[in-house]
């Protein structure tokens, strides 16, 4: 285990201002463990940190002393092919995850954004997903078991590395999306897919919302099953694409591509055509999330909105015309960037999204903006709609009654 204390070390763990006063970077889990029971016993408060990719999520620390660096944690521990059964430790990244599965023709169909960085520990810690939700689901979907540091110094784990598990609490899913905020997840089983046989991406594009959506809900909905289905605007654009990622065996693409094609000259698309190969490729990992989220500088603000997908013409009608967007099509998920974002702008379309019976959550935007919104709540609406945040506060008072780890980051602070 290293521990580092020198400033420059210390501001690359920086969040809006709040620098650790140390950096910890264990080598196994037991080592977490301990250094999380030492932590608790003296009062600090402890931030777990993969890639970083994520650390902007979420509101401010309350307190921070220490950053424990989970990246030496990189190991693959079992991994049964036939099975379609692997266990990883939670600071590989997700793109050395994939490489290893490829070698079997396996994959883990899971795509946030910064694939190539993101470790398997904070897409966890973050449910963080992408497109591929469509067709397969979200992390929480593919987790089997975890195995979880906790403030007490403990090792917990729960699930397995079957499919069918005992009955009972389903602890995995306190650990997945909680932020980091009941334990550090230290490794990770998961089950895994066939590489799909065959991929390619049908793309189209129209000059008005209404067909755009249109083509989309109807692919979402139809019995085609494709990967994804995405709605996107450039940053001052007026055209929307749609995007659909076909994949399974070659019949089966072919044919989603056919009827695809046929939708979309029916509702008028002033553009369409068909990426294979590398560029299929580039359009998933690098142009797709572009359209929301693009690296512009210090001033681009993403937010995160939710609807019901029937209600989805009618929020992305209330989007900002200057501001970038890309949309799930199949779960009504769409992500904003906003590229001169104000505080009154982020309230007023937060409020939109629950209007229409959906959330809204501030995931990145300059120090001071956010120093002036809940990043879980921007549109200060929390007493009104969420009537479930005092059995959160009572899960955290059990599992980390000292408020140790990443405190305040969570909702209602937690």
């Amino acid at each position: 285990m290293t521990v580092a204390h020198d400033a420059p070390a210390l501001a690359e763990y920086g969040i809006r201002g709040a620098v650790p006063g140390a950096v910890v970077r264990p080598g196994r889990p037991e080592e977490v463990a301990s250094l999380l029971q030492t932590a608790d016993e003296a009062g600090q408060k402890v931030v777990p940190w993969g890639a970083g990719t994520k650390q902007q999520w979420g509101n401010s620390p309350t307190g921070y002393d220490v950053a424990v660096d989970l990246t030496a944690l990189d190991q693959l521990v079992e991994y049964e092919p036939a099975d379609l059964v692997v266990t990883v430790q939670a600071g590989m990244t997700l793109a050395a995850l994939q490489s290893h599965l490829a070698e079997s023709g396996q994959f883990l169909p899971l795509d946030p954004p910064h694939l190539d960085r993101a470790t398997i520990g904070g897409t966890l810690a973050t449910n963080a997903s992408g497109p591929s939700r469509l067709l397969y689901g979200t992390a929480r979907d593919f987790v089997l078991g975890l195995r979880v540091a906790t403030p007490q110094g403990e090792l917990v784990k729960s699930g397995g590395r079957v499919v069918k598990n005992v009955v009972g609490y389903d602890l995995n899913k306190l650990h997945v999306g909680g932020f980091g905020t009941a334990g550090i997840v230290v490794e990770a089983t998961f089950k895994v897919q066939p590489l799909p046989a065959a991929q390619t991406t049908v793309r189209a594009t129209f000059q008005d919302l209404a067909p755009a959506v249109g083509l989309a809900s109807r692919v979402a909905r139809s019995n085609l099953f494709p990967r994804a289905v995405e709605v996107a605007r450039h940053f001052a654009g007026s055209e929307w694409i749609v995007l659909v990622w076909c994949a399974g065996a070659a019949g089966a693409v072919e044919r989603q591509v056919r009827d695809v094609d046929a939708w979309a000259r029916e509702l008028g698309a002033s553009d369409l055509s068909r990426r294979d190969g590398d560029q299929h490729d580039q359009i998933w990992s690098q142009w797709a999330p572009s359209f929301a989220r693009r690296d512009a500088g210090p001033g681009l603000a993403a937010i995160k909105l939710t609807c019901l997908p029937s209600q989805l013409a009618v929020l992305l009608a209330r989007v900002p015309h200057d501001a970038g967007l890309l949309a799930h099509a199949g779960s009504g998920t769409v992500y904003v960037g906003l590229s001169a974002p104000a505080a009154a702008g982020v309230r007023r379309l937060a409020a939109v999204a629950h209007e229409l019976g959906g959330s809204a959550v501030l995931e990145d935007a300059p120090d001071d903006l956010k120093a002036q919104l809940d990043s879980w709540d921007p549109a200060g609406l929390a007493a009104a709609t969420r009537t479930d945040l005092d059995l959160m506060r009572a899960v955290k008072a059990q599992f980390d009654p000292k408020s140790t780890l990443n405190p305040g980051r969570f909702v209602a602070g937690i």
